[in-house]
């Protein structure tokens, strides 16, 4: 078995772009395991990246890829582009196909696909440099449509009042490259996530379901997994999130069924998770959709991976024989 893990130059400046090298060696470090042979191609540079990368997969023949691609030159609007490129040259890749990674990188356009649908998710209205009335309830979080990992979400995305949010859209929008922003209410709530994972068989599973908790949390402090709660090993924020495995007053069986509708009509694959948040009330909302969450050794998926029964070694093998399954014919 030939494998070319696809990545992209990180942003060493940044502590979530430099994640990329932890899920590169996770994946080597399983590959080698199970004895396959790997290669690696990074996309980034100043030449022509998409056609180096053609060059470099048909040089080396791979019998799947394993795409851990996430942006180029740290512009998440790129997320999706590399999968059309592994569909135009017929290679098997793993993770999800090219329309689900295009749906799923926009914010707004997944929160559309979720509505058409009947899934669950609080109301949002989008800003595109333009001023409009907030048609919304407060309070209310603001997110920067394209970015994932939290980038650009923190306690100061939380506003409460009306006139504070119109006064800082444009600052925001500003910052994040004019990327159009998502304006949602904030449900203050618990939040779970749902990892799933498609096997080499082709059935999708749920892997156990996870609590995030909030220790010690001020009181008027937004619960929220936000960029510092992530990636800042210092912060108050990453210390104070904890992760807890099927809690036993939460309904799963109503969160699993949310999962596999969301694996279905996003046509997702390989793995994914499904972010939620439970209200008071025990109203269920879909926050967020992760096509290829990350897969770092100590990332929140690998962990339900391992509370799933998996070894890592068995959890990549899955995958690609997930991937060979749906390859496309060249």
């Amino acid at each position: 078995m030939k494998v070319a893990i696809v990545y992209n130059e990180p942003d060493k400046d940044r502590l979530d772009s430099i994640d990329i090298i932890d899920q590169v060696n996770m994946v080597s470090d399983a590959l080698q395991e199970l004895e396959y042979d790997f290669g690696m191609i990074v996309v980034g540079g100043d030449t022509c990246p998409c056609a180096d990368l053609l060059y470099q997969l048909d040089s080396f023949g791979p019998d799947v890829v394993f795409n851990l691609f996430e942006a180029l030159h740290d512009d998440p609007r790129f997320h999706p582009a590399i999968a059309s490129f592994y569909e135009i040259g017929g290679f098997a890749y793993t993770g999800a196909p090219y329309p689900a990674l295009l749906t799923t990188t926009d914010k707004i356009l997944t929160k559309a696909v979720l509505k058409a649908n009947n899934l669950p998710t609080p109301p949002w209205q989008t800003f595109n440099g333009a001023a409009d009335s907030i048609r919304l309830r407060p309070p209310w979080i603001v997110k920067p449509s394209w970015e994932d990992g939290s980038v650009g979400v923190d306690e100061e995305s939380i506003f409460t009042e009306q006139k504070a949010l119109k006064n800082s859209l444009s600052a925001i929008y500003l910052n994040h490259r004019r990327q159009p922003l998502l304006i949602e209410e904030y449900v203050d709530g618990r939040e779970f996530n749902i990892p799933l994972v498609e096997l080499s068989d082709g059935s999708v599973r749920v892997l156990p379901i996870s609590e995030i908790t909030f220790e010690d949390w001020p009181e008027d402090k937004p619960k929220i997994v936000g960029y510092k709660a992530k990636w800042d090993e210092n912060a108050f924020e990453y210390e104070n999130t904890q992760r807890v495995f099927v809690p036993d007053d939460a309904p799963i069986d109503a969160m699993a069924e949310i999962g596999y509708r969301c694996w279905e009509v996003f046509n997702l694959g390989g793995y994914a998770r499904v972010d939620l948040r439970l209200d008071e009330s025990g109203g269920l909302h879909v926050i967020e959709i992760n096509a290829n969450p990350c897969i770092a050794a100590e990332s929140g998926y690998m962990r339900a991976v391992a509370e799933g029964g998996f070894e890592a070694r068995d959890f990549v093998r899955e995958i690609i024989g997930a991937a060979r399954r749906r390859r496309y014919i060249r």
